[in-house]
């Protein structure tokens, strides 16, 4: 088997299960390895203490009945041969019982000549039994070694020699082996915790990143309960979940592709029922404006003043009612061919110029409502812009007149000409009330619109308008922080029109 195939058949959830539960077999295998060579050790050095303590007194023993000497003399001496025997000591007690029942020699002087009473307080030591002897619950936790010795001894009365049975009795204390299996049991007993505790740390740890992408799908399908879309889940974690997150985000993208269609397909219908009863407004709008139009013509004609300089002013006024009712007409027509696209007239413009002329027709509204209208350029004050003008024009307007409805209280509308080499950059920023988040992807939407009159077609034409000389628009809002467009244009369109 390839690497590359051991590496992804490892980061399967079956394999990653297999190897922690061997990871922690081993672990506890280990440890448990460790702790019984440590209680193997400490035991083995107290049996040896005993394997090494019984010969010792078993030797003294022979050493009191064979060569006429006292145990209490051949103890707790400074040689190697010697036997400590005391109450925290292995061998406690030594006596020897002779035929008579009387202690006739004792580890202790004070027993000597004292005649010997059994008593259960040391029993015998259980041959093959050293567990019992260690679990048996005594204050001396001590044990018997018994055994008997025929030895020659010479009569008093006679003065003849005669065998003679002595009784060998030993006490051994246990309580090193007691202390040894104590000490065992609590090391085991914090072993085992400590090895519980990280296995149980171990497996909480193991089955949090393997139910994590669980719990995150939970989590998702939760928000797509809602109508969330807008998200994808990670994909992290075993195989199978890396595949089954994969196919949620898949899942996730066509949701998000069927209810995008639906809303277009919505939007298409709103916008064809709308288009249609639009246009036939439209065609209801010229008539009005044609009719106007002749009217303004024959004022000029039949009532223009006799003066010169009224006259002039008379029309001039007129012009622009004229002017302006062309324009409107002209918008009817782009109105009625939005889908298509617009036959632009191309002729120098001069920017600067073209604003202020739109500010004049703003600007009794604007000082009606307070706002002030500035207009600042930056660097070349003949920057010139190719492009058709009316088209530009009502770009402008529709901006400027957004910009004041957006501030009914007053404010201040701030115009900024910056050009360069070869774009003309125009920003109309207004202190007004803002557009809100959710109406920010929408606000080029044809027949959108967030305000109680209008059809929606004012920024989606503005935004066709500038698209079509090539520039861009832009716009940043804010609730209550105002609101700033920027366009972008070609000082010199690069196609030809």
């Amino acid at each position: 088997m390839k690497l590359s195939d051991l590496l992804k058949s490892f980061s399967s959830f079956r394999a990653q299960m297999v190897a922690f539960i061997a990871l922690m077999l081993a672990l506890t295998m280990a440890v448990l390895s460790l702790y019984n060579q440590r209680v193997e050790g400490r035991t083995t050095s107290v049996v040896d203490e005993y394997i090494h303590a019984i010969p010792l007194a078993t030797d003294l023993v022979y050493r009191s009945l064979f060569k006429g000497e006292y145990l209490y003399d051949l103890v707790d001496q400074p040689d190697q041969s010697s036997l400590a025997v005391n109450s925290e000591s292995i061998i406690r007690h030594i006596f020897i019982v002779d035929e008579e029942e009387k202690i006739f020699d004792s580890t202790d002087k004070k027993d000597i000549g004292t005649p010997y009473t059994f008593t259960d307080e040391a029993p015998v030591i259980s041959p093959g039994d050293l567990k019992g002897d260690v679990d048996e619950i005594g204050d001396k936790q001590s044990r018997t070694l018994t055994f008997s010795i025929t030895t020659i001894v010479k009569d008093d009365e006679t003065g003849e020699q005669r065998n003679a049975r002595r009784n060998i009795y030993i006490i051994i204390s246990m309580e090193r082996l007691k202390k040894v299996k104590e000490a065992g049991e609590r090391t085991r007993f914090i072993v085992f915790s400590l090895l519980g505790l990280l296995l149980i740390t171990a497996i909480a740890i193991f089955t949090k990143r393997v139910t994590r992408p669980v719990i995150e799908l939970g989590q998702a399908a939760g928000k797509v309960t809602k109508g969330d879309l807008d998200f994808n889940v990670s994909v992290s974690g075993p195989k199978e979940m890396r595949a089954l997150s994969q196919t949620f985000n898949e899942m996730l993208a066509g949701l998000r592709s069927k209810r995008d269609l639906e809303e277009q397909l919505q939007r298409a219908e709103r916008s064809a029922v709308v288009g249609r009863v639009a246009s036939g407004i439209a065609h209801e709008i010229r008539n009005p404006l044609n009719f106007i139009n002749l009217s303004i013509d024959h004022l000029r004609a039949a009532f223009a003043p006799k003066d010169e300089s009224p006259r002039a002013q008379y029309t001039h006024i007129l012009m622009t009612i004229k002017d302006e009712l062309g324009r409107l007409n002209r918008l009817v027509s782009d109105f009625l061919s939005y889908g298509r696209p617009a036959k632009l007239k191309i002729r120098e413009i001069d920017p600067r110029a073209l604003i202020e002329e739109v500010r004049d027709l703003v600007n009794t509204q604007a000082e009606q409502q307070g706002v002030k209208v500035n207009i600042e350029q930056n660097g070349n004050r003949d920057a010139k812009l190719y492009g058709d003008a009316e088209q530009i024009k009502t770009c402008f307007s529709n901006l400027m007149i957004n910009a004041i409805q957006a501030m009914p209280s007053g404010g201040s509308l701030n115009i900024s000409l910056r050009p360069d080499n070869s774009h003309l950059e125009i920003k109309f920023a207004d202190t007004g009330s803002g557009i809100a988040p959710e109406a920010m992807e929408q606000i080029f939407e044809p027949y959108y619109s967030t305000k109680d009159t209008g059809i929606g077609l004012g920024l989606p034409l503005t935004k066709k308008i500038i698209e079509e000389h090539g520039g861009q628009i832009n716009v940043e809002s804010a609730p209550n922080q105002g609101t700033t467009f920027t366009i972008t244009l070609l000082c010199k369109p690069k196609t030809p029109y």
